[in-house]
């Protein structure tokens, strides 16, 4: 079944495995995205990014003879705007982290199911058209540090979503000095580097974002905290608002709304 949001974006998949790259042209297309060709390896990959132009390209980690990792940095160089999903069955926690610092936006682990893999590529679809609507700063070779006004910790167990928000709120001066994929790290990165504002996703794993909430007023009263959530109940509003957030973002969300948000909370 086709999706309004993914219709027509170009995508090319690179993994050593035909039949994977078989199974991943067939649900794609029938999704609606465009698949512009198919790689068994990464010897071509600038090449045919360059001649195919794809909107994204599904990467296979572990490619023969290819460093994955390499592969990733040399791509998001020679095309920063091509949106790069990682395809790994590594267990190894700290590749998605230097992945996504190496412009990695978004990743599929092997054994993936298909609803999980149309998920995941639509959401970084749909970060790729808000990104869109965002407004550069004037000058990018001015580094954040020197040019921010304010600091942030940045907490979701999707990296799409952090790197998403980050994008969202450098955009604006602010300087992220924190990324969390879990409620502890959050609460950890806090107390680490006491911002001005936490991004805090509501449902993540080992704490969840309202205990992380809780500990973190508990620890830093004066960090304002802006709960980032798919559920528009009144109870979970609610709770977030008694357990001390200071804002409340429904996903998926508008950049434009979570920059007028932060302004609330954050004088900019």
């Amino acid at each position: 079944m086709e999706s309004t949001d993914v219709k027509g974006a170009r995508i090319l998949i690179v993994d050593d495995a035909s039949s994977v790259r078989s199974l991943l042209n067939n649900v794609l297309a029938a999704h609606g995205y465009v698949v512009v060709g198919q790689l068994a390896s990464g010897k071509d990959l600038l090449e045919t990014v360059a001649r195919c132009r794809p909107d994204l390209v599904c990467l296979d980690y572990n490619l023969p003879g290819s460093d994955g990792m390499g592969l990733l940095q040399s791509l998001h160089k020679a095309h920063p705007d091509v949106s790069i999903v990682m395809i790994t069955g590594n267990n190894d926690p700290d590749i998605e982290e230097r992945a996504a610092d190496a412009g990695a936006q978004g990743f599929i682990h092997k054994p993936f199911s298909l609803t999980k893999l149309t998920q995941d590529l639509e959401q970084v679809v749909r970060a790729r058209k808000l990104l869109k609507g965002i407004h550069k700063p004037e000058s990018d070779a001015v580094p954040q540090t020197q040019t921010a006004v304010a600091t942030a910790v940045i907490a979701d167990d999707s990296a799409t979503m952090r790197y998403l928000l980050s994008s969202i709120l450098v955009s604006t001066g602010i300087r992220v000095v924190g990324l969390a994929s879990d409620g502890k790290q959050a609460a950890d990165a806090v107390q680490a580097h006491s911002p001005d504002l936490v991004c805090l996703d509501w449902n993540m794993p080992v704490l969840s974002g309202l205990d992380a909430l809780r500990l973190i007023r508990a620890s830093r009263p004066a960090t304002k905290v802006l709960m980032i959530s798919g559920r528009a109940d009144r109870e979970a509003i609610i709770s977030a608002n008694h357990s001390g957030a200071k804002g409340y973002i429904l996903k998926p969300f508008d950049p434009e709304k979570v920059i007028s948000t932060v302004k609330k909370l954050i004088p900019l």
